[in-house]
Parts: structure tokens; C-alpha cells; sequence
């Protein structure tokens, strides 16, 4: 008669028990010693040997030669355990006899002496199916069983169990099995079974077993079946509605260098296919996970295990964005995961986890957080729109000249002022660019946005800042002061005072220009490219939904502006501020 993989390569001892080395060795000494406790709780995922660890320890209780951790296997009572006629171990299934009589029955049972066995073992699988008042049963005989009788609790979910029945037992949490362990038992079971297998096959086989062995094994037994004897990754991909990691390489390009109609249109074809969009998404993660990894290492050996092809197309995904992006990517896609597989509409959930990783750009410009060496080899120019600049966006800023609104011109990468940029001591119009351009390169963004709402010159050997008083109470901060200190005397050169005044101390001073009110589309749009916004969007997980040009009467500044999200008063931009010195 034909035996299931899964049942014919049941561990029978100690030994064979894969991945629970913490387990084995615990229970085989407390044998060896003689301290063999009363009541054990087995807990952990499915497929992990629960309940048979719980039959081998059966079997080390009441071997002949026992009680031992090396059972003989041989003997009526080890014979009578692994058949399941051992009248004094009895499996009792805590799903369908979870009532206070089926507990009262097991009392009456536990109170006689083995009829054949040294020990009377009541194994209960699901224990956590127990109803309250048939835990509450149990307590009493848990705490104080007769000499003979030895209780195995299995459950996927020790949590639900009473603090009362944890406390009287001994619990050991067995852990999700490695790839690695589940791969060599495959090819043993191979080696075996005289199963022809491909190695790809098999760790695709480890791989979506998810770390339980049993689930492993009855997939590996489909397979075999299925391919008469000849196992394949073509093959197990067919079986689970898997695709290829070429097939997800393409989508993952799709989304990122061509957009939402090549996105959503490889993806329908996929489905078509009849890709598992559970199985889809997994490998999409898993492609999204390597290109991270390659784009912040360039470590090859810590990848997934990928043909030269696929390597390749990998390395060559990393030079379409910044390893910031790759990892925002990543992060998108990772928190989609319950509206792709704990959803009623899987198919709607994907498509709009694609809409999302299209849309990533809008969100996270690479100007401003690829920095460093990617963003100085490969600045991009960003248009400037003629009726205002990308400051108006970010706060109030210094009087819009001809120059700076005429047309477009590229914006300098987000890269620290290198020394040889520093602005002649007598330009202090230059100075005060300087340093704002010094404080970006160094992503002091909500700094640099509070002084774009403000006017700064030199003064003898003082760099003198006028602005409203409410302003320039937040750069007084100590944290934003020092770093304002610092970025002055990099660019001029020397250690310069720096002194404030606010409006209100000049009265005959020249009011700032008001805004020129820009269009609504070419506003919108420079919203989305401005780097501080992006900034806040990124850090708040937040989105704009509407943007719009506000009055100084609005305010109360000078200049129409949101330095922050929402910020509409005061408070709301001190409290943004001091969440960027905490950072900084």
C-alpha cells in the first residue's frame, strides 16, 4: 500500500528531527537524568514536528530499554506508538473534543495506572481550541497529576492559552525551518526515492515550502508525481503558479523606466498566464529586495541565487535609480502586502501597489536624496516656471529678481559648497546664497526653508538676518544657530557674528516684495518637484492633495507660503521645526 512522502519520512528518534537541536537537547538530557516533567507545551507553526516530537517522546518513555533518548524501535512499545495502538497514549484532537465533559472523561482515564507502559501519555493537538471551562477543568490534574501520567500539549497559538495552564508547563517553541535545512532533507528524500530532481527545482521547492517541512514535502511529492519521477523548475512553477525571476525583473522595469501602461499591462499579461498573485508578489519583492541589496553593497554573494541573465538584468536595473529610491521601492511595496494577499480583490490590489511604485518618483526625487557621488555625476536640470521659483513653493523668500525668473536654468545637485565656491567677503548677497546652498548640500531642508523666508547680508564682520520676529525666534533655536554658525563661516571663509532683527525693530526698512501669484498648474507642479516638500512627504509618509498660492493676511508673513505641510499658523511651523532638530 502506497505511504505518503510526508508519513514515510516522519523523524522516528531524536536524530532525525531536523532544525530543533534547542528541543532535542533539553528533552533527551531531562531523560537522561530522570527529570521528566509532568506536562510539556509544544508550540510553533505548522509542519514544524509538534506532534512528532511528541510520539518520539512517547516512545523514549516507554521503550523497554527506557526510559531513554535513544528508543529501540523495535519493541512492542515502540512498535505499538508507531502504529497508533498504544492503548495508554492516546492523541486527542482539542478542536472537536474542546468541552468540559470530554476534559472530566480524560480525568477519569488519567487516575487508572498503563495498562501495558511505564508511563500514561495524553498527547492533545490544538490544545488552544480548549473551551474556558475545560482549561479551567484541566488545572487541577495539571497541577497535580498521578506519578504515571505525562501531558503533551501542541498548538500553533500559545497566546490563547490561560496564564493558569502556562505557568504548570514546560514550553519549548519550535522554530520555521531554514531553506537550507529543508533543501538538504529534499535531497535526501531524492536521493532516495530515486527522484530525478533540478537543483533550481529543489530550492524553489524549500523556498515556498515557508518554512514547514510537511508543506514542503507534499509539494515535493506533487511534483514528483506530476513529472513521473523527474522534477523540474519549470515544473514546480506550473504547479504553484509561479513566475519566472526573469518574468518579475520585467515587471519590476516595467514600473520603473517605462510607467503605468507597461506596468499594468505585463502584469495582465502575467495573470493571463495563470500567475499566483500571492506567489507574483513574493517574487517582486524578492527582485526588489536583490536590486536594494546590489545598489547598497554591490555585493553579488548576498543575493538570492540568480542565473547570469537574470544577474545581469539585475545590475542593470541598478543604474535606473539611486539606491535611496531602490529602497523606497522596496519599502512601498513591502507595505502593500495586506492589499495584495489579505484583500477580497487581490487583482485591484496589485494594480494599485504598481500605480503606487510608478508614482515613487513624484514623491522621492533623486535629486534630493541620491546626494553624494550619483547626484554630482548626474545632476538633472529642473525647470523653473517664469511667474515664480521653486522658493515660493517652500516658504517666503527674498525678492524675485529678473534673473531668477526669466527662464529655465539647472538647478545645482543637493552637494555640500565645496571650498573653492566660497563667496567673496564684499558680496553679501553672494554670502547669503552661499550659505543657504551649504546648508542644502547638507539636507538641513526646514532650515533652509525658514531662511528663504528671510533677508541675510554682511555687516562688517557680522552677517546681520532681518525677518519677521516669529521666523526668526525658530532659527534662534540652539541646534539650528550652531549649524547656521557653522555653514557662515565655511563659505566666508572666517568666523562671522551672526545678529537678528525682526521687522518690527525696522520700521523704516523696505518691506519684501509680495509674491507674484503664479499659475495653479505650473504652482502645483513645482510643488511636487521642490525638494523640502519632498522631504516632509517622504518623512510623514504624507501626499499633496491640493496646493494653493495663500495671502500675507493669511499668514502673517510677508510672503505666501507653507513652509511645512499644512502649516497654516505658527505653532504648526514650530512644531515641524522642532522635529528637524531632533534629527539633526
Amino acid at each position: 500500500m502506497y505511504e505518503a512522502l510526508s508519513r514515510k519520512w516522519r523523524p522516528r528518534t531524536f536524530d532525525e528531527i531536523v532544525g530543533q537541536g534547542h528541543v532535542t537537547r533539553a528533552l533527551a538530557n531531562a531523560i537522561s537524568l530522570g527529570k521528566i516533567h509532568h506536562a510539556y507545551l509544544f508550540s510553533g507553526t505548522r509542519g514544524v514536528g509538534k506532534t512528532t516530537f511528541a510520539r518520539i517522546l512517547s516512545r523514549a518513555l516507554n521503550c523497554v530499554n527506557g526510559p531513554t533518548a535513544t528508543p529501540c524501535l523495535v519493541c512492542p512499545a515502540c512498535m505499538a506508538v508507531e502504529q497508533g495502538s498504544a492503548t495508554d497514549v492516546q492523541e486527542i484532537d482539542g478542536a472537536s473534543n474542546n468541552g468540559i465533559d470530554d476534559v472530566r472523561q480524560l480525568r477519569e482515564n488519567a487516575a487508572y495506572a498503563p495498562a501495558h507502559m511505564r508511563y500514561k501519555i495524553f498527547i492533545i493537538d490544538e490544545v488552544h481550541m480548549l473551551s474556558k471551562q475545560a482549561f479551567n477543568a484541566l488545572l487541577k490534574i495539571l497541577e497535580e497529576p498521578p506519578p504515571h501520567v505525562v501531558f503533551i500539549f501542541a498548538t500553533t497559538e500559545p497566546n490563547k492559552l490561560p496564564d493558569t495552564i502556562l505557568s504548570r508547563v514546560q514550553r519549548f517553541d519550535f522554530r520555521m525551518l531554514t531553506e537550507e535545512e529543508i533543501l538538504d532533507r529534499f535531497k535526501l528524500m531524492a536521493e532516495t526515492e530515486k527522484i530525478v530532481c533540478e537543483e533550481d527545482a529543489l530550492r524553489l521547492l524549500a523556498r515556498y515550502a515557508f518554512g514547514s517541512m510537511r508543506d514542503g514535502q507534499s509539494i515535493f511529492e506533487q511534483a514528483a508525481v506530476s513529472g513521473s519521477g523527474t522534477i523540474t523548475s519549470a515544473l514546480v512553477e506550473e504547479i504553484l503558479g509561479l513566475v519566472g525571476v526573469d518574468a518579475a525583473i520585467d515587471l519590476v522595469h516595467g514600473f520603473v523606466a517605462d510607467g503605468a501602461e507597461s506596468a499594468l499591462g505585463k502584469f495582465a499579461q502575467l495573470q493571463s498566464r495563470g500567475a499566483d498573485l500571492k506567489f507574483l508578489y513574493l517574487s517582486l519583492i524578492d527582485v526588489l529586495r536583490d536590486v536594494a541589496v546590489l545598489a547598497f553593497t554591490g555585493q553579488e554573494t548576498l543575493l538570492s541565487r540568480h542565473a547570469p541573465s537574470s544577474l545581469s538584468q539585475m545590475k542593470s536595473l541598478v543604474q535606473l535609480r539611486s539606491r535611496e529610491e531602490w529602497m523606497f521601492l522596496l519599502e512601498i511595496a513591502f507595505r502593500s502586502e495586506k492589499d495584495v494577499v489579505a484583500t477580497e480583490f487581490p487583482r485591484l490590489g496589485f494594480e494599485l501597489m504598481l500605480l503606487r511604485l510608478v508614482n515613487a518618483p513624484a514623491l522621492l526625487l533623486a535629486e534630493n536624496i541620491g546626494g553624494g557621488e550619483r547626484a554630482a555625476a548626474s545632476p538633472r536640470p529642473v525647470r523653473e516656471s517664469a511667474p515664480a521659483s521653486a522658493q515660493s513653493v517652500q516658504g517666503p523668500s527674498s525678492p524675485v529678481s529678473a534673473t531668477t525668473t526669466s527662464g529655465p536654468r539647472p538647478v545645482q545637485p543637493s552637494a555640500p559648497v565645496p571650498a573653492a565656491s566660497k563667496a567673496p567677503a564684499g558680496k553679501s548677497g553672494d554670502l547669503w546664497e552661499g550659505v543657504k546652498r551649504n546648508l542644502e548640500g547638507h539636507k538641513k531642508v526646514v532650515l533652509v526653508g525658514l531662511l528663504n523666508s528671510l533677508k541675510g547680508h554682511r555687516e562688517g564682520d557680522e552677517m546681520l538676518i532681518e525677518g519677521p520676529e516669529a521666523l526668526v525666534s525658530l532659527v534662534r533655536d540652539p541646534d539650528k544657530l550652531a549649524l547656521l554658525e557653522k555653514a557662515v563661516e565655511e563659505v566666508a571663509g572666517e568666523k562671522l557674528g551672526v545678529r537678528f532683527t525682526s521687522g518690527a525693530e525696522k520700521k523704516n526698512a523696505e518691506p519684501l516684495e509680495q509674491p507674484i501669484v503664479p499659475d495653479g498648474r505650473k504652482l502645483e507642479q513645482q510643488a511636487f518637484e521642490d525638494p523640502g516638500v519632498q522631504e516632509y512627504l517622504r518623512e510623514f509618509d504624507g501626499n499633496i492633495i491640493e496646493v494653493k498660492p495663500l495671502s500675507p493676511k493669511e499668514i502673517g508673513l510677508p510672503l505666501t507660503a507653507s513652509v511645512v505641510p499644512g502649516a497654516e499658523n505658527e505653532e504648526s511651523i514650530a512644531g515641524e521645526v522642532d522635529g528637524e532638530s531632533e534629527e539633526e
